[in-house]
């Protein structure tokens, strides 16, 4: 699992530098114009891509689910079934796409005359993309629940640096380079999901053997699954959403920019967590399929307490010197950018805490009602914060709200942890909370008061991030993780040294 989530980690820095040089070189290939066509165009079927991640987390539920049982017909019969959804998915959204989609893309959108025979042309291309990426989604979801997290994160470099490449290629062809684009990321695509169902075939040839059959019971299973937890995907882009509408109601468009601000660092920060969990995931499940709650229940302690320190090697600096970050990153920096940057990285610092005990009640699959309060509590946000305004508050109220739904939401997983699996909320309580609250308060004491004697300058920003990462990961082994964790710990670096030194 240390494996997994290292590479992982260097999976996403890695794809995460090479993504923002693609945006420069490709911004410098196709121009300010050809690139905006892209980007709304294409924009609008990538609008859907939450329906494929939401999907891709119900596969790799059931998937894992069935490989801790050992039973491998069963899985396969899931496998089958996730196909089937996926095609009759692909087909339903075709027909979107071909009627609303080119309607949409011919009548709504702004895009000069002379652009419109290609924009139609990206538009079909980035249906194709799109379908690719959805029929790959039930074999990388078979990788994940493996754990071959290795092989999972090499795919997604090798997309990185093909995206990359093609960029340097076009900077050198002739012809309507846009349509070349789209022409080449399809490939790219199509390339993605032949690797994955090759691996797959070859690797898990009983489990992932296709026999397309219906099978009621297991198809509804699947629906009600991925339907509830797309509900609480939506509820949690409706409030991060809903907050910029909320706010453009009430105040000027540069609150929007300080707020789009805001949410670009929270995504960064929030990449952390998911790299990490991504790997955590299929064994919480897996231990949930065995029965073995108690091993099941400390590993969602000790995850929920590493993955908090994660965020923390993140969030800290940046909380502590959020102006003179920002002042670096931008030219200019819009009024209220460093409190709402501040404020919603405490959102996703809870939110983090709630990644464990969310895979742990979704692996029992009854998640119907543990979708509905978590998701309409995050919701209870937007007219709580409606109102807030509506009585002349200041636009950061609106974040304070969400901090606060946040907390109401994560008391609402430990509530249905301990009707689920008996989880003792105080024990939790003593275990994680206590433990992060006090690897929170002695590292941004510690850092803060560092940077507090020191000017802004780069060399002291440095210094902030050295002290708050070494309080951080020393509280965490020493404060953070049970005795037979840190014994684990040594453990494994001790025989990678011992390898090393061979």
């Amino acid at each position: 699992m240390a494996k997994n989530s290292a590479f992982m980690y260097i999976n996403m820095a890695i794809r995460m530098l090479v993504g923002l040089y693609t945006t420069r070189v490709i911004l410098q290939a196709l121009g300010a114009e050809d690139f905006g066509i892209y980007n709304v165009v294409g924009g609008f079927v990538a609008m859907f891509s939450f329906i494929s991640t939401t999907m891709s987390s119900a596969s790799m539920r059931f998937f894992a689910y069935e490989i801790g049982r050992g039973d491998l017909k069963k899985l396969n019969d899931y496998f089958n079934q996730t196909i089937l959804c996926y095609l009759l998915l692909v087909a339903l959204l075709y027909v979107v796409f071909e009627s609303f989609g080119i309607w949409f893309v011919n009548n709504k959108l702004v895009i000069p005359d002379n652009r419109m025979h290609a924009a139609n042309w990206i538009f079909q291309f980035a249906i194709l993309t799109f379908a690719f990426h959805m029929m790959e989604v039930p074999f990388s979801a078979m990788a994940v629940a493996k754990e071959k997290m290795v092989t999972y994160a090499i795919v997604g470099l090798i997309d990185a640096f093909l995206k990359l490449g093609i960029v340097f290629v076009l900077l050198h062809l002739n012809g309507d380079k846009l349509i070349i684009y789209a022409i080449m990321l399809t490939v790219i695509s199509m390339c993605n999901f032949l690797f994955y169902v090759i691996f797959c075939r070859v690797k898990f040839k009983e489990e992932t053997r296709v026999k397309l059959f219906f099978n009621k019971g297991m198809f509804k299973e699947i629906v009600s699954y991925s339907g509830w937890s797309l509900f609480w995907t939506l509820a949690n882009v409706a409030r991060s959403q809903g907050i910029n509408i909320v706010l453009n109601m009430f105040f000027t468009p540069v609150v929007n920019a300080a707020r789009g601000v805001a949410y670009q660092i929270n995504s960064a920060v929030n990449q952390f967590v998911t790299s990490f969990y991504q790997a955590v995931r299929p064994q919480v499940t897996k231990l949930s399929a065995q029965h073995e709650y108690n091993k099941m229940k400390h590993l969602v302690y000790s995850s929920s307490v590493i993955s908090f320190c994660l965020v923390m090697l993140v969030a800290i600096p940046i909380l502590i010197k959020t102006p003179y970050i920002l002042s670096l990153w931008l030219k200019e920096v819009p009024e209220y950018t460093a409190v709402f940057t501040r404020l919603v990285i405490v959102v996703a610092m809870i939110d983090t805490l709630g990644h464990p005990l969310t895979t742990a009640v979704c692996s029992t699959g009854k998640i119907k009602w543990f979708h509905i309060v978590t998701g309409s509590l995050l919701l209870l946000t937007l007219p709580i914060g409606y109102l807030l305004l509506k009585m002349g508050m200041e636009p950061n109220v609106v974040f304070i709200v969400s901090i606060i739904m946040s907390s109401c939401a994560q008391i609402s997983r430990m509530v249905f942890m301990h009707s689920m699996f008996g989880f003792e909320i105080k024990e939790y309580c003593m275990k994680v909370l206590l433990k992060v609250a006090l690897i929170l308060v002695v590292t941004y004491g510690l850092t803060r008061m560092v940077s507090y004697w020191l000017d802004d300058s780069f060399l002291t920003l440095v210094l902030v991030c050295v002290v708050s990462w070494v309080c951080t990961l020393v509280l965490c082994f020493y404060v953070g993780l049970s005795k037979n964790a840190r014994m684990a710990a040594k453990h494994y670096v001790l025989k990678i040294v011992r390898k090393k030194s061979k």
